[in-house]
C-alpha cells in the first residue's frame, strides 16, 4: 500500500485521523499498523488498490512474449524491488492471465460493492 507523504503528514500533525484500510489485512506502514481494517469494524468492504501494464488488443504474440518477458524481468530484479519499498511501494508479477483474472474479479466485487452501499444510486442522482 502506498501512502503518499502529505498524507502522512496530516496524520502525523493530527490534522486527519485514518478510520480505516480497505486492505485485506492491516498495513506494515510505520505510523499505520494499528489502525484497523473496514473487515475488523463489521464493514464488509475490502479492496487492494494496484495498477498494471496493458498492451493492445491483437498485439503480435512475439511482441506479447517480449514485452511479458521484460516486464517479469523488471518487476524481479532486486534494485527495483528496493527501490520500490523505499517508496513503500509493493510490487507483484502476474503473467497476463493472471492479470486479467485479477481485473475481471475485482471489476466484480467492486461493482457490486457500489450497488450494494448505494453509491451507484448516488452518482445517477448527482446526474439528475
Amino acid at each position: 500500500m502506498y501512502v503518499p507523504m502529505l498524507l502522512k503528514e496530516h496524520v502525523k500533525n493530527g490534522t486527519i485521523r485514518v478510520l480505516g484500510v480497505v486492505n485485506e489485512n492491516r498495513v506494515t506502514i510505520p505510523g499505520f499498523e494499528n489502525v484497523p481494517t473496514f473487515k475488523e469494524q463489521g464493514i464488509n468492504v475490502t479492496l487492494n488498490f494496484w495498477s498494471g501494464i496493458a498492451a493492445p488488443k491483437g498485439l503480435p504474440s512475439a511482441e506479447k512474449a517480449r514485452l511479458t518477458e521484460g516486464l517479469r524481468a523488471m518487476v524481479n530484479d532486486p534494485e527495483f524491488k528496493n527501490n520500490m519499498e523505499e517508496l513503500e511501494m509493493s510490487v507483484q508479477y502476474m503473467d497476463p492471465d493472471e492479470f486479467g483474472a485479477r481485473w475481471i474479479e475485482d471489476n466484480v466485487k467492486l461493482s457490486k460493492i457500489v450497488k450494494e452501499t448505494g453509491i451507484a444510486d448516488l452518482i445517477t442522482n448527482q446526474k439528475k
